[in-house]
């Protein structure tokens, strides 16, 4: 988690990003998963005022409660259903930037003192659905059930929140201050800890039964237990989401229509605007419908005929460009606050030295030409990148440095590497080390003579653009004399694969591709810093990379204020690759009907705005 966005594995450590992978692929936002006559009879008897949008390809809303666990942080839960109706504290994404977004905050501007240790947060006069006035016992409520249920929320990481927090001194209905157990840095803490902080309505949630009373049962450890147990068995019946009264009780600009709201078996929901929301985005529409699909098929006719007012074209469609232009529909590519990477296990017993060699990473970085993948394959819908840090996306942290690329694409260049380093350079054969040893003209450490420069890479089945852009690489590494040899997957077996490395399991796998528009994405941790990724044993470190250097330069961007430590960060990672850097593809390319107005620029994170929108001629 989104980022960094650091994603669980399975079994508690990644399921988020498998899921995210999976539903925001070509057509991510407004992809496809019922029937078109399914629109056409829930759309005839729509209102003017509503708008439908489609669900993604494979994904339906499936969990309400806003404290999910990892298995239930997927596309169709998040942005495009607990976000339009429960709002985090601190709102992050502000008119396509990738920061932190302060007018549609439920808070004001943190406030830091004691060398970055305390700070202090004071609320707006938000109200809840109901009329009951969001306090400071809506944060309290939501932080006592997160301690007692920690492994349970799926952004939860031992030592980091909450488990960092030394105390919180709740100094009225509108102010809180939290104390840290030592100094962080400011950016840090804005961005991926006080971000997982929700205000939750304590006044109708804090109870243990249907039918018992709300009371403090979250003021102690057993009672929080028994309250979070009751609230997910709840979110887990989604036949009673329009019905269930607890679901009423909103603080977004939206809530499920009663009754009539939502169908579980397709995830057909339709919402109602909040007309007590408190925020500064009143809805101006009265309805949001989210439609299942069957097929993109089924989704473009759907989109053409004006059943639908949204849609997302796959960059294999990329021709129905020029056809929905013509009509005066609005086209935005929508790119994401994230990057794409081959992964390398650097403890691979076979291959795990030859890759642990920066030389032969620089090599491999070399024969990808970036430039002409996104001009070829991705149709001009990408940007190259050097670095996880994304420059397509507008941001404060990134840096020239990492804008340019320190790796160019050279086949020369790449073979030269490898010679100068003990290799004997087969161009389109079978490359071996001629010079075994740990000189700066050898081969390297636990390379032995003869070893042969071939690599195994398996990448996700189903993208069409990701097959040709792995088929590019290993045509240009031939040509580098390194041989790759490809294996198409599953993307569930990709993840399978990759998933039990960054726990020190025994891994096969030597490189892996799980997709253009399917890697990482920061959120809901929005700091693109590399702890999750490429710290020793980290959540997502799959790979096994350890570098002392780098473990220091990331440690300092949790720590130390200001913007020069993640500078070094960037810099260096950018560098030493402990991945291979692909270009960033857009995250979908999303079609908006000419009747729809005021679609504000495409949301970083995966929101979306539907209250911004409106209906005209």
């Amino acid at each position: 988690m989104v980022v960094s966005g650091r994603a669980r594995w399975p079994s508690g450590t990644g399921q988020r990003l498998r899921l995210i992978a999976i539903g925001v692929g070509v057509a991510a936002l407004l992809g496809a998963a019922s029937g078109s006559a399914t629109v056409a009879r829930r759309t005839s008897a729509a209102a003017a005022s509503t708008v439908s949008i489609p669900l993604p390809v494979g994904e339906r809303p499936l969990y309400i409660f806003p404290l999910a666990p990892g298995a239930d942080f997927i596309f169709a839960n998040d942005q495009l259903f607990q976000y339009l109706m429960y709002k985090p504290l601190f709102w992050y994404g502000d008119n396509g930037k990738a920061v932190v977004n302060y007018k549609l905050s439920i808070a004001n501007q943190p406030v830091f003192s004691d060398h970055n240790r305390r700070v202090t947060i004071s609320l707006k006069p938000y109200a809840w659905s109901d009329g009951a006035p969001l306090t400071t016992r809506d944060i309290r409520f939501w932080m006592d059930l997160l301690v007692a249920n920690r492994a349970d929320w799926g952004d939860y990481t031992p030592t980091e929140f909450p488990d960092n927090v030394a105390g919180i001194q709740w100094t009225s209905s509108r102010q809180f201050t939290i104390t840290f157990n030592r100094s962080y840095s400011p950016t840090w803490i804005l961005y991926n800890e006080l971000s997982q902080i929700y205000p939750i309505p304590q006044h109708a949630w804090d109870k243990t039964s249907s039918s018992g009373a709300v009371g403090n049962y979250d003021e102690t450890p057993a009672g929080a237990i028994a309250v979070y147990k009751y609230l997910n068995s709840q979110s887990l019946q989604e036949a009673t989401y329009d019905t269930n009264p607890l679901w009423q009780v909103v603080d977004g600009p939206w809530r499920i229509e009663t009754g009539t709201g939502f169908e579980p078996a397709t995830g057909y929901t339709t919402f109602a605007r909040n007309p007590r929301y408190s925020g500064p985005d009143t809805p101006h529409l009265a309805h949001l419908s989210e439609v299942p699909f069957t097929s993109d098929t089924a989704e473009f006719d759907a989109l053409r005929a004006g059943t639908i007012q949204a849609g997302g074209i796959p960059i294999t469609d990329i021709n129905q460009i020029r056809f929905f232009r013509s009509r005066g529909f609005h086209v935005q590519p929508w790119y994401i606050f994230g990057w794409s990477w081959i992964g390398l296990n650097f403890t691979n017993p076979q291959v795990g030295p030859i890759l642990r060699e920066l030389y032969v990473r620089q090599a491999l970085q070399r024969t990808i030409d970036q430039t002409s993948w996104v001009r070829d394959i991705l149709k001009g819908y990408g940007k190259p990148q050097y670095s996880p840090i994304p420059t397509v996306v507008p941001n404060p942290f990134v840096d020239a440095f990492v804008q340019r690329n320190p790796d160019p694409y050279s086949i020369a260049g790449a073979a030269a590497l490898l010679r100068n380093h003990g290799w004997r350079v087969v161009p389109n054969g079978t490359s071996t080390c001629l010079h075994p040893g740990t000189g700066a003209t050898q081969c390297g450490a636990g390379i032995g003579g003869g070893a042969s420069l071939t690599l195994h890479l398996q990448y996700a089945a189903g993208d069409t653009s990701l097959t040709e852009e792995v088929e590019a690489f290993k045509s240009a590494a031939a040509q580098a004399g390194i041989t790759i040899e490809l294996a198409e997957q599953p993307i569930d077996s990709v993840f399978a694969e990759y998933a039990p490395c960054a726990s020190g399991k025994p891994c096969p796998w030597q490189m892996l591709d799980v997709g253009i528009a399917a890697n990482y994405v920061y959120y809901p941790d929005y700091y693109p810093s590399g702890e999750p990724y490429y710290l020793p044993h980290a959540a997502f470190n799959g790979g096994g990379y350890s570098d002392p250097t780098a473990t220091r330069l990331i440690l300092a961007t949790l720590e130390q204020p200001g913007r020069a430590p993640f500078v070094r960060y960037e810099n260096y990672i950018a560098t030493h690759l402990p991945t291979l850097w692909t270009p960033s593809a857009a995250y979908s390319i999303n079609v908006f009907s000419p009747h729809l107005h005021n679609v504000p620029p495409a949301d970083p994170f995966g929101a979306i705005y539907p209250q911004d929108w409106t209906m005209g001629g």
